[in-house]
């Protein structure tokens, strides 16, 4: 079902022409080959996207921004790829059923969560727990403050409130 090596990658073939993209792959080269990282692709995100996708999007964009303007773009390439880095899906799909049930426990232990344990208000903290288990070597206190607080302004309503670092405003 995962792909994995540079065939899995199809989807940067977008980005091959661009004059930044050997620069950020190589940066983000071995999370994207990563098994867990792959199995994202499986995870349906905004409408017919899947996380990996979004992911390389929010990371491509944002480097690319962050040389433009002289802001930490080795940062921004991380923290965008791993910003939505969480376990548990949000949305179903039948996909799904081929990972372990960790990652769609939602559907498969339905219940009412109260607002502010919601998927837009805790996620951005799942993705950070679990990029500092894959990817610790990565991160610095930039890249995570970026990554748990991504979904500013509804961030103001975690212990992590906003950004405090440029970085974090462009991931946002």
């Amino acid at each position: 079902i995962l792909i994995v090596g540079d065939r899995a990658l199809n989807r940067l073939d977008i980005y091959k022409n661009d004059p930044y993209y050997q620069s950020w792959y190589k940066i983000v080269r071995k999370i994207l080959k990563n098994k867990e990282f792959q199995k994202r692709r499986l995870f349906v995100h905004h409408e017919n996207e899947s996380l990996c996708t979004h992911s390389i999007k929010v990371s491509f964009n944002s480097y690319k921004f962050a040389l433009k303007h002289g802001i930490n773009a080795y940062n921004c390439a991380i923290a965008g790829i791993l910003h939505d880095f969480y376990t548990r899906a949000w949305q179903d799909n039948i996909e799904l059923s081929y990972l372990e049930d960790k990652y769609r426990d939602r559907f498969i232990n339905p219940k009412q969560e109260k607002l502010l344990k919601k998927h837009g208000f805790t996620h951005s903290k799942e993705a950070l727990e679990n990029s500092r288990i894959y990817f610790k070597k990565y991160l610095n206190k930039n890249i995570e403050n970026a990554i748990v607080t991504h979904m500013f302004p509804l961030s103001l309503f975690t212990k992590n409130k906003m950004p405090n670092c440029k970085e974090g405003f462009v991931i946002t």
